[in-house]
């Protein structure tokens, strides 16, 4: 027993008296921003060092705390020794190095001599400099520097990026559907089954190497793109062991303590999943044994059903609450970085209330009669999400030439929703006018895991890089018993039985404009991807050097959709009579079992009818296979050509049944194949080693998601619209042309400006149909964008050089970061505007904005532990929905001006950490509106006098603490 306590005292000795730190960075070519692998970095005056692996990071662990030198070397380049590192114990400290190549006059014992403050800049900017395509990005450095808590709030500070509802990226105006999202190389599966999107909140800020969006294509990377491809890369070894906890609460002006209207869901809700209270009966039979014509097995069929409580209460809205832990872990053999773990769990409940008003509006499109409101809605919406995410990744690096990862993701998130709705109809005729209520719950329930195996090897002998990455993630979206009911009255009746509510029950009819209506779907969606990459670089001469990269990419996708649409009719038979007496009861009590089937001899109640239609189940899948050439050709230091080609084949199959499928059995199969040559070509010049002008040339396209093609019909409760899928949409073609100048004047500033043109061929846009209320989704001729940037990160201190007066110190602590971008898009609807004399021939490409506006003023003081922000983000108005031309106009989404602001201490050496933030200060109305039809040219701003406002949404001030602490 002696010996183990003597070995555990001589171990917990050796901790404490251990005071040792680590130095780690990236070793890099000043010039061109090249890692340099095998470059050496000594501790001067020890035999302690390292060498640079096949990406130029390198790490010397068990450095004695203190103050040290290091010296680094590598063969025609120039050494460098920098000065005054100060090692902290038990804490890492980062050195990103560049080293200038040596000239012919060098000699080998020259050594420039720097201190650390002077070497030390974001590697990330230098490598965005010689970036071969236009891109803007944010590194480890400088999100450690802010106080960012997830992805979503680091992408509002990349030049060029905004975000919508906290969580999905708009880059250069163009929305979701223009932008791919990628983590670690790998395609990110969307995160909302109608839509191309990603919700990017899901990661902690802690967990990320770098972010980095590209604006212009190159062969290897993914031709589905216009805007942007935004690549979260997380982290692989950690340079130090940590624990760190967060914990936040939130307080919202429209929601904390104020009254909140729910409904009776699970026990399980607050975890971000239905425990089954929400599935749908197993009583019910399948779509082809259910009794369509029986009313007797209706009846009885309502009676062995149990839907819940379909009533309303009300409490008071509790805190917004969020929870972080993240785990950090580096194994080290023989003082060597060998394998890197890295964990976190997120947790956040938010809640929210929006007030809108919705209006409908006829005669909106004849310049000869006045626009004629027919009914107004408003709606409350009371809504309560949970947000669980998980990350692990396993890094194991076998030596400095080979590593293998191993990245794992899994999201579990949930919205509910209780909608109560009043609303007024038949407004211009008052002799019909009617009042109606209506309560929708609408649970929606998103899962995603995602997986990933990634490799990096260099062959030394060969000098070749290998890169792969296989990739599987899988989603799963559920809407169980969606539940709809409605009452109505006459308003001005004299009659007093027509002015009492009633329930809008059918005798037979399930549809939207009954009460009774219940709805469940489920989406089952599979990915699987793989991707290799092989490059190798030639020295021709001095002056000339080639690289050639190759390599391919195959995804395969399958979708499983199905949907179920019930209502409670009327239950009325031979000898059987419905009780009306019962369409007069309350939410509560309507559809209690008692009041299903048969309730009295002779006296009917409800039965259960399906509306489900053979059209609300598809099948879908795809296959992507492509491979990619490319030439990275480089002339001295002031020329640099990258160009090549890449082929996509893309495979897409479409299965859904027939409209007369019980009858006949029929399936429908949509198969086509489109095979694409995506050329593309970049060319910078560098006029010095801190300018850049870039001219690039590409083409990329845009392929509908397997929604936009399926024919299944989804009514809208919030938006009163129907949106049905076209199954003869094509892939859109799209031609990018860009020039940029840009300055990098050191210490992460830059300055840019740019302009770019994009030709569309064949658009996807969401447009209303010829009937009224029904959204779909066509190809429009064509569609031009252009448009210039103009981008700049700064510190406040460059102009009060040496100055170390207090209020130098500030400055120089003070970043003021700005991006605006004026968009002029087109596109041809020169057939169309012949239905409608008086229209123009163009209108601005849906969903994108004339003009994006970002800009933020960042504080942050390392030595005292403060840090402030203040970010403002502007989105010019948009169309929101493409009108038919016959019977709606366009529906046009008013700009909305948002303004974040932030404020953090740290405590303890940085262990614990305060956070204040209020979100949306603002909080400006939202605006949906027709333009004055007799404006045809639908250019000019909201005018509210003379513009058809169809719906306001008002949104809540969101204020919150959180605290945070670093074991």
């Amino acid at each position: 027993m002696q010996k183990y306590f003597t070995i555990l005292f001589l171990f917990f000795t050796t901790l404490l008296l251990s005071q040792t730190g680590r130095i780690s960075g990236t070793i890099l070519d000043s010039k061109t921003g090249e890692s340099l692998p095998g470059a050496t970095i000594l501790i001067e005056g020890s035999t302690r060092g390292a060498s640079a692996d096949f990406d130029g990071n390198f790490s010397i662990n068990n450095v004695p705390a203190g103050k040290v030198n290091l010296v680094i070397a590598y063969i025609s380049y120039t050494s460098k020794k920098i000065e005054g590192v100060i090692v902290v114990a038990n804490d890492a400290t980062s050195v990103n190095i560049q080293l200038e190549p040596s000239t012919s006059q060098d000699l080998m014992e020259v050594e420039v001599v720097v201190t650390l403050n002077k070497e030390n800049n974001t590697a990330l900017v230098l490598q965005q400099k010689n970036n071969a395509s236009v891109s803007d990005g944010i590194s480890a450095e400088t999100i450690r520097r802010t106080p960012d808590k997830n992805t979503s709030d680091v992408l509002k500070r990349v030049s060029g990026a905004s975000i919508q509802d906290n969580k999905f990226a708009v880059i250069r105006g163009l929305n979701e559907r223009y932008n791919a999202a990628y983590l670690n190389g790998a395609p990110l599966p969307s995160s909302e089954s109608d839509r191309k999107a990603f919700a990017f909140d899901i990661f902690p800020s802690n967990m990320l190497d770098n972010l980095v969006i590209t604006k212009t294509a190159r062969p290897d990377m993914p031709g589905e793109f216009a805007g942007g491809i935004i690549d979260v890369s997380t982290k692989s070894i950690p340079e130090k062991n940590f624990v760190s906890l967060s914990l936040s609460s939130g307080y919202n002006t429209q929601t904390t303590f104020k009254q909140q209207y729910y409904y009776k869901g699970g026990k399980t809700d607050w975890l971000g999943y239905d425990d089954g209270t929400r599935k749908m009966p197993d009583v019910i039979p399948s779509i082809k044994d259910y009794p369509d014509v029986d009313k007797k097995a209706q009846a009885k069929l309502a009676q062995d059903v149990n839907t819940g409580d379909w009533g309303t209460y009300n409490k008071k809205f509790s805190p917004n609450s969020a929870l972080q832990l993240a785990a950090g872990y580096n194994i080290k053999y023989k003082e060597r970085d060998f394998l890197g773990v890295l964990a976190s769990l997120s947790y956040n409940k938010t809640n929210s209330f929006t007030k809108a008003v919705r209006n409908s509006i006829s005669d909106n499109n004849d310049v000869n009669r006045p626009s004629q409101l027919d009914a107004v809605f408003n709606d409350d919406t009371y809504s309560e999400s949970v947000l669980i995410g998980a990350l692990l990744n396993l890094t194991c690096k076998l030596n400095s030439n080979n590593t293998i990862s191993s990245k794992n993701l899994y999201s579990l998130n949930s919205e509910d929703r209780t909608i109560i709705r009043s609303g007024e109809g038949s407004l211009h005729e008052p002799e019909n006018a009617t009042l109606s209520k209506t309560n929708g719950f609408w649970y929606t329930s998103n899962k995603i895991a995602s997986s990933q195996l990634i490799g990096d090897h260099y062959l030394k002998a060969l000098k070749v890089k290998i890169a792969w990455v296989g990739s599987y993630s899988d989603v799963k979206r559920e809407v169980p018993a969606l539940r709809r009911n409605t009452y109505s009255r006459l308003k001005n009746s004299t009659n007093p039985d027509d002015t009492v509510y009633k329930a809008s029950i059918s005798p037979s009819s399930v549809g939207s404009d009954y009460g009774g209506y219940m709805f469940w779907s489920n989406l089952n969606e599979s990915n699987k991807s793989i991707k290799a990459d092989i490059t190798r670089s030639f020295k021709i001469s001095p002056k000339i050097n080639i690289e050639v990269k190759g390599g391919g990419f195959g995804q395969a996708r399958s979708r499983d959709f199905t949907a179920r649409q019930f209502g409670y009719t009327k239950y009325e038979a031979a000898g059987v009579v419905f009780t009306q007496s019962l369409v007069a009861l309350g939410d509560g009590e309507i559809f209690n079992n008692q009041n299903m089937g048969l309730i009295a001899p002779g006296s009917g109640g409800f039965k259960l009818n399906e509306g489900t239609k053979p059209r609300d189940s598809y099948l879908a899948s795809s296959k992507l296979n492509a491979g990619y050439l490319m030439a990275d050709f480089k002339y001295n230091q002031w020329f640099r050509a990258i160009f090549g080609a890449r082929i996509e084949s893309y495979h897409q199959t479409l299965v859904y049944k027939d409209e007369r499928y019980k009858f006949n059995g029929l399936e429908i199969t949509k198969d086509t194949t489109v095979v694409d040559m995506l050329p593309s070509a970049n060319f910078i010049f560098s006029l010095n080693s801190k300018q850049n002008i870039r001219v690039g040339y590409s083409q990329t396209l845009n392929r509908p998601e397997f929604r936009e093609l399926a024919p299944f019909a989804f009514y809208d409760f919030t938006t009163l619209f129907l949106t049905t899928g076209n199954d003869t949409l094509k892939r859109a073609l799209i031609k990018n042309y860009d020039l940029r100048y840009e300055i990098y004047p050191g210490s992460g500033q830059l300055f840019s400006t740019s302009v770019f043109y994009k030709h569309f061929d064949s658009p996807i846009e969401q447009v209303a149909s010829v009937n009224k209320d029904e959204i779909t989704y066509i190809n429009a001729p064509e569609a031009k964008c252009y448009g210039f940037e103009l981008e700049y990160r700064i510190i406040l201190g460059t102009f009060m050089k040496n100055d170390s007066s207090a209020v130098g110190k500030i400055l120089n602590n003070t970043t003021l970061f700005s991006n605006f971008a004026y968009i002029k898009s087109s596109v041809d609807v020169s057939t169309q505007s012949s239905i409608r004399p008086g229209y123009p021939g163009t209108r601005a490409l849906q969903g994108q904005s004339p003009y994006l506006f970002n800009a933020g003023l960042m504080y942050v003081d390392n030595d005292k532990g403060y840090s402030l922000s203040a970010i403002v983000n502007r989105v010019g108005q948009r169309i929101n929905v493409v009108g038919n031309y016959e019977a709606q106009l366009d529906i046009w989404e008013s700009g909305r001006t948002a303004l974040d602001l932030q404020v953090s201490k740290s405590f303890f050496k940085n262990k614990l950490e305060v956070r204040i933030t209020a979100r949306d200060v603002l909080a400006k109305w939202q605006l949906q509106y027709y333009y004055n039809k007799k404006d045809p040219n639908a250019n000019s701003s909201l005018d509210k006098n003379k513009d058809d406002i169809i719906r306001t949404i008002r949104y809540g001030t969101t204020y919150s603490f959180q605290l945070t602490y670093k074991f």
